[in-house]
This record gives structure tokens, sequence and C-alpha cells, in this order.
């Protein structure tokens, strides 16, 4: 998943030093008419800690990644801590226990919570609001039409709510119609309530569109929807993408008796099941099916799905065989998630590309350097954030021709020198894989001479084992290279060189 570091970290990080990554801010190097369609509500928090590690001079990358993935741990107990709540409220201390453990041990959730996700960081204001609701209310009330909630109640659940929707467009469909079951339980006068609070929220989630875009409020937002619209297509996914939501997510068989569970849920608990079942056909309609879009939804399936099946095996099965079913396919699920959940707890994918970005910031001389995959027409996306260097970099494919493009580099160099987009002459060389790499690297060596190996970076031991499992998954390493002489970026130097070299 690019998104939750080229979407993220990358831009907030820059723009904490005065940078302009991908020219997201308007007026700053670039003449920009348009925003980008992703709302910069949570990157605005991501400036503020970057400002933060800047103030108190932790300037290595990794050292500050390190303390962004251990605020977002943290950040993310609050979701265990209100799932075990609600579940709770809604039914017993036993339920809410396993629910709790659930939120807090499903597999990929300790890898997830720590990431740049939204989807993930959106969670505890959407968990927070309905928890407000059913705290304060007999929730047994809730499956009738009639009952009275507090203008206070309503007020304080639609503006976290709301600004569950400015981290996460999506969640919008979620906090709507949960404004709808706030109008069946207690009327329309609630409806109102809870929509102008939420509204009000997410709109000052979006106060950065006015200073940015003219005064022109929910610039972003609008570049969202025409995004998506134009894109919707682009991005297909299967039909049965969403099913790992009870089979990845999720190990069966629990899985299957949790998906039981929610939907015998639906009379009871109409509260949370609606918002949930809502913005899960809203995302098997459209056309864009990436499956951690639907995570939001994963803790209230969790607590219905938990309560729900519960509350059917005590009531309707009077079967020991159905007991221990139950009781094995929980033994079951509990030893191979724990397996799995360890595996994913102590590593991470696409680490060689990590890895050599910090050699890179390690060396401490890097003024820029070259992507070079002349051999391909695609290679990794690399993430500058840990050079912290935010020049542009040279990328070179098989359609590039090396000698021209190695002779504007002073060129370059000396018409942007002093801008946000700065692209300095590159005294690295990164190689991607070692596919004709000895014919590769000697092109380069002709030109220059110092041209000295430094480090082979190879991929981590997941991604080595994802390539076995499928080969499809490529196999990324890098070889770096110095040209350690000065002298051989000389421009006068290497363009007569150049002369006398063959393409």
């Amino acid at each position: 998943m690019h998104d939750d570091h080229f979407l993220t970290i990358e831009p907030a990080a820059s723009w904490a030093d005065g940078k302009n990554f991908n020219d997201w801010l308007p007026g700053i190097g670039n003449e920009r008419e348009h925003p980008e369609p992703i709302s910069f509500f949570y990157l605005g928090h991501l400036y503020l800690f970057f400002k933060v590690f800047q103030f108190i001079n932790m300037e290595h990358p990794g050292h500050q990644m390190l303390l962004i993935r251990i605020l977002h741990a943290l950040y993310s107990v609050l979701s265990v801590y209100l799932v075990y709540r609600i579940t709770q409220k809604l039914s017993d201390k036993r339920n809410a226990i396993t629910a709790g453990w659930l939120m807090a041990a499903i597999a990929i959730l300790p890898n997830f919570s720590v990431r740049n996700l939204v989807e993930m960081v959106c969670m505890p204001p959407l968990l927070a609001g309905i928890y407000w609701i059913v705290k304060n209310y007999d929730v047994k009330e809730l499956s009738r039409s009639t009952v009275r909630i507090h203008s206070g109640i309503i007020l304080g659940a639609g503006f976290i709510m709301g600004l569950a929707v400015g981290i996460r467009y999506q969640t919008g469909i979620f906090v709507a119609v949960t404004g709808v079951m706030i109008a069946y339980h207690s009327g329309i006068k609630n409806f109102m309530l809870f929509g102008i609070t939420s509204a009000a929220a997410f709109s000052f989630t979006q106060a950065d569109d006015i200073m940015l875009w003219g005064g022109q409020p929910f610039q972003h937002l609008l570049g969202y929807f025409q995004y998506n619209q134009q894109n919707a297509m682009n991005y297909p996914g299967s039909d049965l993408a969403y099913l790992s939501f009870i089979s990845i997510f999720i190990l069966p068989p629990v899985s299957l008796l949790l998906l039981f569970g929610f939907f015998r849920s639906y009379k009871k608990y109409a509260l949370i099941f609606f918002p949930t079942i809502s913005f899960l056909i809203f995302h098997i309609i459209f056309p864009n099916k990436q499956e951690r879009f639907i995570l939001p939804a994963l803790p209230f399936f969790v607590i219905l799905g938990t309560i729900g099946w519960k509350e059917f095996l005590e009531e309707k099965i009077t079967s020991s065989v159905w007991h221990k079913i139950n009781s094995y396919s929980w033994k079951f699920f509990w030893v191979f998630n724990l397996a799995a959940m360890i595996v994913f707890s102590f590593t991470y994918s696409k680490k060689s590309r990590v890895e050599a970005m910090i050699f890179l910031y390690e060396r401490g001389n890097c003024d820029n350097f070259v992507l070079e995959y002349t051999h391909k027409e695609k290679a990794a996306m690399l993430p500058e954030f840990y050079t912290g260097i935010w020049d542009n970099y040279y990328y070179w494919n098989n359609t590039t021709e090396t000698t021209s493009i190695i002779k504007n580099f002073k060129e370059v160099e000396d018409v942007q020198k002093g801008s946000v987009h700065e692209m300095d002459t590159p005294n690295y060389y990164v190689f991607y894989d070692s596919e004709k790499l000895d014919e590769r690297v000697k092109k380069i060596k002709d030109i220059f001479p110092s041209l000295t190996h430094c480090a082979h970076i190879e991929a981590g031991w997941f991604d080595k084992m994802l390539h076995r499992l499928n080969p499809l998954n490529g196999l990324e390493e890098f070889y770096i290279y110095e040209v350690t002489d000065k002298a051989d970026l000389d421009a006068t130097r290497y363009t007569a060189r150049l002369d006398d070299t063959p393409h």
C-alpha cells in the first residue's frame, strides 16, 4: 500500500522542511490550479509531529518514523478500549472481553495500527461517537422508535464523528446513516442536531481549503469526488475482493460465526448494524475495490458479530455437539491467528526500499541520486523521506538515453538551483535488482571512472517469502554505487568524456 507512506508521511515531512512534495501546496514552486483529492486534516497532524521532532533536534528519519509508529500504536489502543466498552454496554463483560481481544489481536491489526492508514486513524472517533450514545442510554430501548435522547449526547456524538469524516471521506456514509437511525429512534429534531453538528465538525477539518484555495471551501472534497468519478474504472477490483473481510482479516471458521451473528443482530442493534452494512454495501457496489477500504467497519463487525453469535448460541442451540464445534473453532482460530500475528507484528514489507534510503542518509554526503533500471520499464517508488533530501531524484528506465541525461545534469542544476524542486547533480547511483547489472554499471563507469560499489541491500525475509509463494511479487534488491571523485562530476570533464562514449 503506497498510500500509507506517499500520501501521508512524504508530503507532511516535506512541508515541515519547507519543501513541497509532489506540488500538493499551491503557489510554492508551482502554479497549481486544482487541489490534490485528499483531506489534509490528518496530514496536518503529521506535519505538527515533524515540527516537534525538529524542535527537539530529532533529525534521523528512522528515529522519527519509530516515534510516529509508537504514537499511532498508543492511539490505536483507543479502538480496543471503545470496542470493549460498547460491547459491555450492549451485552455483558464476557462478550466484551472476547470482542476486545479480537480488536487487539486479529492478526493484521497490530501491524496496520502503527501504519499511516486513514482507514485505521478514523476508527477511534467513529467508535467514540457510537459509545457516547450507548453509554448514556439504556440500549435495550434503542430497538424501539420512541426513545428520547438528550440533545447534549447528540451534539457530542455528531461532533466527534464529523471529525472521522474529515480523516476519511467515505466514513460520511456511516455517519449519515447513523443520523438516519437517530431520527428513527428519537425524531427529526435530534437528526437535525446530529447532522448540523457533524457537518460543522467536518467543515472545521477542511478549513485549510479556505486558506490555500482563495477562500473557496471544500476544494479537496470536490476534487476527491471528481477524481473518483473520472477514475473509478481505472482501479477495478474483483467482486469477491471483500471476502477477505471474513477470510483474511478474521480466519474461518470463526469469521463465519461472526458473520452469522452480525446479520442476526440487525433488528436488536439497528443503531450500529445499518450504518455498518450501508458502508459495506457502498464499497461492494463501487468499482474501485481494495480490502483496506472497509477497515473502518471492522470494529463494528466484531462487536455485533460477537454479541449476535453468543446470543444465538445461548438462546437457540441446546445441542452439546454445536457447543463443542464452537469451542474447537475458537481454539483453532486463536492458535493460527496468534501465530500469524507474531509474524506480521515483527516484520514489514518493502524493507529494502527503506534501508536503501536510510543508507544514503547515513552516508552523510549524498547530494542526489539516480534510480537506475534501464533494463525495465518500471521500478520501485523510493521513499525520499528516509534520505533527508527533498530534491527530485533522477530515474532512468529502458527508454532513457543515459549519456544524454548525464549531459543535462549541470544544465538542470543551474536552472533549478534554489527552487523547491532542486535537482542537484547526483553522486550516488541506486541500481534496481541484479539483472544485467555488470553491463549497466559499466555504462556509468565509462563516464564516471570513480564509480565505486558501496552496498547491496537485499529484500527482507518477508518479501522473499512472498516472492517464493508468488513470483509476481517482485524480489526487490538494490546495489548502491558512489561517484567518489568529485572531479568526475565537473561538467567540463564528463561532457568531453561523453563525446567519445557510445550510448
